[in-house]
């Protein structure tokens, strides 16, 4: 191993074969990292974790805490035993923390071992914790004493200077796009199935969770359908919210140009982005539960299928998206500015022609993974 090339063991509670934006930002991440990585990631009952991990460039130990991204009492005790473990086993160099309170296995391991850490933060895990003063402590005494601190926005770290950390112990490593990511015809099959020929067709792609906004699109709705008879929404995924959501669209009468297709598997997202005409996610920061979008990298995967966007205003969007440039940023609690939004980039065709080409060289430049994985490398390599 040259003098650069490092061992680094990755303990997070999310990992492929699992689900979301976190899961897939580690995986690629260890992909097309030059170190040697080593991941230590709870079980999927739900999926087959021996078949993935076989196919891996990497390392995967698979041990029994936070079964299906579920967590107990005995969880960090369990991962501390496992994480000292595998940093003798495998001569471990740094070890990476992907969820801030578990960094305490690295302080207690620093105190005993001098052993480095590093910790990885995404936002919302930053927000959530400022209620609790004395959780609030130990999360500032984790990040002081870690060698380095990873984040996926300029926003997340912002919020972490405002703890008291230096801006140069920090390394934003923003989330990437999967080259599958890109403009095609839209699928005859789906098409049909959902109804859409002859529609102008919004479209979400995310969790139904209330900061993602789909409610504020719904609540447009009627006065889109006004500007844009042939309207649609289709929200792309599942969730918490979807009852709520189907019960708002029969109350507001446009139940049937809102579409809910349900949770889609990786493998066919591509298809459902390129079934829009534009993609709209007006993500909103909850205070009192400290929920705010990290970055979003879902914003750039619509651009890579060069389809013009619409933001929220709030967290680490403004970085995802660039008002005017890739997109239309605008207030996610205003359906008059998420209306004019809609109208503009339909009425303007080459506006939004526009938006969509610079999203889509903007993505492909930029937010590959081979790209960014060098920048985290480099720092990494000089802890």
């Amino acid at each position: 191993m040259s003098a650069t090339r490092k061992n680094i063991l990755l303990v997070t509670g999310v990992f492929p074969p699992g689900i979301g934006g976190m899961q897939n930002y580690y995986y690629n991440i260890c992909k097309h990292s030059s170190h040697n990585t080593t991941v230590l990631a709870p079980i999927y009952t739900n999926a087959d974790c021996e078949a993935f991990d076989a196919g891996q460039p990497f390392r995967i130990v698979r041990k029994p805490f936070l079964k299906n991204e579920k967590i107990n009492p005995f969880d960090v005790f369990k991962m501390f035993v496992y994480t000292r473990k595998l940093i003798a086993e495998h001569r471990i160099d740094v070890t990476i923390y992907g969820y801030i309170l578990v960094g305490i296995i690295g302080l207690i391991l620093n105190w005993m071992y001098g052993h480095k850490y590093v910790i990885s933060l995404h936002g919302k895990d930053v927000l959530e914790t400022r209620r609790f003063p004395v959780v609030n402590a130990i999360i500032r005494l984790i990040l002081r004493r870690a060698a380095g601190i990873l984040t996926n926005s300029e926003y997340t770290k912002k919020l972490t200077m405002e703890l008291g950390i230096p801006a140069e112990k920090i390394k934003v490593v923003y989330p990437g796009v999967d080259d599958v990511y890109e403009p095609m015809p839209k699928d005859p099959e789906l098409v049909a199935e959902y109804g859409l020929a002859g529609k102008y067709t919004l479209i979400t792609v995310s969790r139904l969770v209330r900061r993602k906004g789909h409610d504020m699109v719904i609540r447009s709705m009627p006065r889109i359908l006004e500007k844009i008879p042939n309207a649609v929404y289709m929200v792309v995924g599942d969730g918490p919210e979807r009852r709520d959501l189907e019960a708002l669209a029969a109350k507001l009468g446009v139940s049937r140009q809102v579409i809910f297709t349900g949770r889609v598997s990786d493998a066919e997202l591509p298809k459902y982005f390129n079934l829009g005409d534009l993609f709209i996610m007006p993500s909103r920061l909850m205070e009192r539960k400290g929920d705010v979008e990290g970055f979003g990298i879902v914003y750039l995967e619509a651009a890579s299928c060069r389809k013009p966007v619409i933001g929220g205003n709030s967290g680490g969007v403004v970085e995802a998206v660039l008002n005017e440039r890739t997109g239309l940023l605008v207030d996610p609690t205003s359906i008059d500015e998420i209306v004019q939004a809609v109208v503009r980039i339909h009425s303007d065709y080459d506006f939004g022609m526009f938006l969509g080409e610079v999203g889509y060289k903007r993505s492909k430049e930029q937010f590959r993974y081979p790209v960014i994985a060098r920048g985290y490398d480099q720092y990494v390599a000089g802890l």
